[in-house]
């Protein structure tokens, strides 16, 4: 099996203690016992998700764009996951904290490895969005690999930058990376208390709590939803093939799904929901994504296999057991 390379490795996550890096922490240390070292300041999270683990990771508490905070252990890991990010619902409010967050921390990192070349280093995995496809056209095609960009927000901008600055450090200094875009992850594990957990972990704590769920606009707009296993199982299969160096891969599922069609599959789950309507918001300018997975697919033989009505309901059943931990 080709994730078995990653048995007992040293790893970074930056962003580690965020909904989707705490997840593959949790999965390298269960399932092939890596050395794993966390960096995350933890501005929009809590150490508690893993308090668990603690005796069995490395927590370093700092800033990502602190490389001198963890250049020691970047000098002998063996794979780099590179989570950290701005939270796009306040890229907007604050574009220099995107800039920095989404991109700077990128190229500091390159700058490192670039200067210090550890040898061990088998791969540099930068994970970044669907958002820089921006919006589909009428009668367009789930989006591709190849698909244009199309910068709709700053989010966007800086994850495309991201991308940038690694594929030319690949070329230019052979720092073997992959990058992810990511599409709309959900599942388990996401902090309620931070306001921005997306739609999907904001409707499960309404219905599962009694409150409204908040519509913006008609509800019709479309989101390419990706269960949290699925989204760790691509991550770390991308690490580890050799078929993925300096690849762009689309982490998805191919299907678009409306909020209205979310609230339908909830309330089989949870009845009587009550809905809020609002108006549409500036961050709200995508009317519909839905996003190819067909390249990773065929290169790597991966594919999701949680749809959204089975995603819904394994989250839900989690969060019913697990609620009151995570408020």
């Amino acid at each position: 099996m080709l994730s078995g390379a990653l048995y007992r490795k040293k790893i970074i996550i930056t962003g580690g203690m965020g909904f989707v890096g705490h997840n593959l922490v949790k999965s390298l240390v269960d399932r092939y016992d890596c050395m794993v070292v966390v960096v995350d300041n933890c501005c929009n999270s809590s150490p508690d998700r893993l308090s668990a683990y603690m005796q069995k990771i490395i927590f370093i508490e700092t800033d990502v764009l602190n490389v001198e905070g963890y250049v020691d252990h970047l000098d002998d890991c063996d794979y780099i996951f590179h989570l950290a990010c701005s939270q796009i619902s306040v890229s907007g409010e604050k574009p220099e904290h995107d800039l920095e967050v989404n991109a700077l921390s990128t190229l500091r990192i390159l700058n490192y490895l670039k200067d210090s070349n550890p040898n061990k280093l088998a791969r540099f995995i930068i994970t970044s969005s669907s958002s820089i496809y921006g919006d589909i056209n009428h009668n367009e095609a789930p989006f591709d690999e190849n698909s244009a960009p199309n910068i709709l927000s700053n989010y966007a901008a800086t994850k495309l930058l991201s991308e940038n600055y690694a594929l030319l450090y690949a070329k230019k200094h052979n720092i073997p990376v992959t990058i992810l875009r990511y599409s709309n992850v959900y599942g388990y594990g996401q902090s309620f208390s931070n306001e921005y957990c997306g739609v999907l972990g904001k409707f499960i704590y309404n219905a599962l709590t009694g409150a409204s769920l908040t519509v913006f606009g008609d509800g019709e707009q479309t989101r390419d939803f990706t269960f949290i296993e699925d989204a760790i199982d691509a991550t770390i299969l991308s690490a580890v093939s050799q078929d993925s160096v300096n690849e762009i891969y689309n982490i998805s599922t191919g299907q678009e799904v409306s909020i209205n069609s979310l609230i339908a599959i909830l309330k089989k789950q949870v009845p009587n929901l009550a809905v809020e309507e609002h108006k549409e918001r500036d961050i709200d300018n995508i009317k519909r994504r839905a996003v190819s997975y067909k390249k990773v697919k065929q290169q790597l033989g991966w594919k999701p296999v949680v749809d959204i009505e089975k995603g819904i309901m394994l989250t839900l059943q989690w969060y019913k057991k697990h609620l009151e931990e995570i408020l």
